[in-house]
């Protein structure tokens, strides 16, 4: 029975772990746009025709996420939620990969 409890423990976190990265770009979203309009101007900006919205401004998030601009804002709530975007995903996938090997090696 133990098992069972902790293989369905790792799968729940693996999915509150996923959950939490999805969700965690729009907190990182709404901070820039109430604490720093001006740069989120820059992301929200395509240079030419309307601002981005949709798929697109969901792309231009995701590019940012991943280059070095959060950090050189240096604002410490939205670089603690950035970490922990960039990081959460790693334990999402460990505790699956745990129930997965949790689930080969408990077969008889």
């Amino acid at each position: 029975m133990i098992p069972f409890a902790v293989y369905i423990g790792l799968l729940l976190i693996g999915l509150v772990c996923f959950i939490t990265h999805a969700v965690l770009p729009f907190r990182i979203a709404k901070r820039l746009r109430d604490d720093y309009p001006q740069h989120w101007k820059v992301i929200v900006d395509t240079g030419s025709g309307p601002a981005a919205h949709g798929p697109q401004l969901w792309l231009r998030m995701q590019h940012v996420l991943r280059s070095p601009a959060i950090a050189a804002i240096d604002d410490a709530a939205i670089t603690r939620l950035w970490r922990i975007w960039r990081y959460i995903q790693w334990v999402a996938w460990a505790c699956w990969v745990a129930a997965l090997a949790l689930q080969w090696f408990s077969r008889p």
